[in-house]
């Protein structure tokens, strides 16, 4: 295992009435530590193939209810440390059947992913879409379903979601930076207008018009400089902030993408108004 696979969020939530389903997924997932190797001497002895590849190891919990699940996913994401996949039955009596299982769930976590374990005989997909909505977090798995296909939805939708919530933190990383930015340039800009404002009641009646100018010209040169040293990082910025656009995003990421847009452009607003600024003082000297 690397180091990245050590890091990531392989906490996997299995909601089902059935104690041997339980144990199914323990024996998938969880299988022992010598497993592999007992696989692969056994594949070389006897050419035989193992059942399921190599494989990491992920942390299950398990829930029998709906209910009960919805709590374990409640408390997880209230301590910061929430699951990345759950595998939920779709029928399981007498309490919340799948559907309200995962509408609760999506309720206290909006980032989880979802497999829904169904039979041919339990709801159409019409009705599920239909109550669930168009999403990307949801997946189906008909029972009776093989060891292969669990292993493949845990392994995808695990890297599904560490993938997603790096982008997250990553947006939500340059959206800080540009709002401090932003509010640095703003307090500079305001503390240097109130310089020139201070510095121009004082001296102005004793200026020329020579000095005025050269006056003008240091602060021009001053905000020419400023102005380059903010523009290169803000045109780096803009250019990744439209590559994060123009890739598939979830509703929520896009909304913090556009935000991240959103500041970018108030930024160079900000330094436009400053050229605007400097405009008007040239000319009222040249006045």
């Amino acid at each position: 295992m690397n180091s990245d696979q050590a890091t990531d969020n392989r906490r996997v939530l299995v909601i089902d009435d059935n104690d041997n389903i339980h144990e199914d997924f323990c024996k998938i997932l969880m299988p022992p530590a010598d497993s592999d190797s007992l696989a692969q001497a056994r594949a070389a002895l006897f050419g035989e193939v193992p059942t399921l590849p190599s494989q990491i190891r992920y942390e299950l919990d398990f829930a029998s209810q709906g209910r009960e699940g919805f709590g374990l996913a409640q408390n997880a994401y209230q301590r910061g440390n929430p699951y990345a996949v759950a595998f939920v039955d779709m029928r399981m009596p007498p309490g919340w059947d799948g559907l309200e299982t995962i509408e609760h769930l999506w309720y206290a976590d909006p980032d989880i992913q979802i497999v829904i374990c169904s039979a041919y005989s339990d709801h159409p997909w019409e009705d599920v879409s239909r109550r669930i909505g168009d999403t990307d977090k949801l997946l189906v798995l008909m029972k009776p379903f093989n060891s292969i296909e669990v292993v493949q939805l845990a392994n995808a939708l695990t890297k599904k979601w560490n993938l997603a919530r790096s982008v997250k933190l990553q947006i939500d990383s340059l959206a800080f930076s540009v709002s401090q930015r932003t509010a640095e340039l703003r307090d500079a800009n305001e503390r240097l207008q109130a310089n020139i404002v201070s510095r121009a009641a004082d001296i102005l009646p004793a200026l020329s018009r020579d000095d005025l100018e050269a006056t003008f010209r240091q602060k021009e040169e001053f905000l020419a400089i400023m102005s380059h040293e903010i523009l290169t990082p803000m045109n780096e910025l803009v250019r990744k902030v439209q590559l994060l656009l123009d890739s598939p995003l979830s509703p929520g990421q896009r909304e913090h993408a556009t935000t991240l847009q959103r500041c970018a452009q108030d930024l160079l607003s900000l330094i436009n108004d400053m050229h605007v600024f400097m405009a008007g003082g040239r000319q009222e000297t040249q006045t």
